[in-house]
């Protein structure tokens, strides 16, 4: 690749007027010359050094998401649209997937303090709870970079953050399944820490609100991926009584025991109806159609890129964004029989 050098040896003039052509400056120079520096540019296929210019102001326009996993439909629906909001303000996105491991969250803070990112966007991992100081501490070492920071899904100090009233969806779901009297309502939980702080709370509560019993043989844990769905669904069907509705914390689960009970012989929406959280094209596709509480993720990508961008163009107050679930209703619910 040519440098400013090849093309001022090229044009016989100095280094410093390559330089101040390229660069667009004021300096005076002749329209001859400049024709043909810029002409010998484009021939030798000269492109600009940007890290270095983004030394010089003190700016990469490079921002970075960070996210558990890129596989979760909740993830990358949010990072789609994030991608296109700040590639219109002129910022390149680096997509970090830490797969759920604490180790590659800090590995990916350390990348990208290295590569003066101008910028985070930053959803937690979270395994156990212990990974929660982890997390608050590689924010506050992005902020002692001069990295600006923005988190969601999750409620950490020294950012400003976007959350999503999760409790609220999980309350209304199972009230839903309430509505169409069932009465044995089980749960599928995520990891120790993150849905069980929220959503299953909401199902215990709504229970509780409608004196129905909160029973430790209704929940099964699962790991956030489908065979956790799955391997769910079939320790809780080796009761006598098994649930006859199921709420489940995230979509792909949701979609785990979906096949577990067909495989079961059950007719999902008719023997048993399952609400999932999240939502995806898929979820209207799948026989039958998955009932969900559908997180906004739009929303979630616009605030988060917002306050994001504020911060970039020097606004340093700390804000909260606080955003509210739907319930969309499908034909994996009915009442009971």
């Amino acid at each position: 690749m040519a440098t400013i050098y090849d093309i001022a040896k090229e044009a016989g003039v100095s280094a410093a007027t390559v330089s101040r052509v390229l660069a667009g400056s004021n300096h005076p120079v002749r329209e001859e010359t400049r024709k043909r520096i810029l002409n010998l540019a484009d021939e030798m296929g000269y492109r600009p050094n940007t890290i270095a210019k983004s030394l010089t102001k003190k700016t990469t326009k490079t921002v970075a998401l960070l996210v558990p996993s890129i596989t979760n439909f909740f993830y990358t629906q949010i990072a789609d649209v994030i991608c296109d909001l700040l590639a219109e303000e002129g910022y390149s996105v680096f997509l970090c997937n830490t797969k759920r491991q604490i180790e590659k969250e800090c590995l990916h803070i350390e990348t990208l303090i290295e590569r003066r990112v101008d910028g985070v966007i930053f959803s937690s991992t979270r395994t156990k709870p212990e990974d929660n100081l982890i997390n608050q501490q590689n924010i506050d070492k992005l902020k002692k970079y001069g990295i600006s920071t923005v988190a969601f899904g999750s409620h950490f100090k020294n950012t400003s953050q976007v959350y999503i009233n999760t409790y609220r969806g999980a309350f209304e779901a199972t009230e839903h399944l309430i509505g169409l009297g069932h009465r044995r309502i089980g749960f599928i939980d995520g990891l120790a820490v993150g849905t069980r702080q929220s959503r299953r709370r909401g199902w215990r509560d709504a229970l509780s609100a409608h004196n129905l019993p909160v029973l430790d043989e209704l929940v099964a844990s699962g790991n956030l991926e489908v065979d956790g769905g799955a391997a769910a669904a079939d320790a809780l069907w080796q009761s006598s009584e098994p649930p006859t509705a199921l709420v489940v914390a995230n979509h792909l689960m949701a979609l785990g025991a979906m096949g577990e009970l067909k495989a079961r012989g059950y007719t999902v929406g008719e023997d048993v109806s399952v609400v999932g959280f999240d939502d995806s094209e898929i979820s209207a596709l799948v026989d039958p159609p998955l009932s969900v509480v559908r997180q906004p993720t739009e929303e979630v990508a616009r605030a988060a890129s917002q306050l994001l961008l504020k911060q970039l163009a020097g606004d340093g107050e700390l804000e909260l964004v606080e955003l509210e679930t739907k319930l969309i209703i499908r034909a994996s619910t009915a009442r009971k029989k």
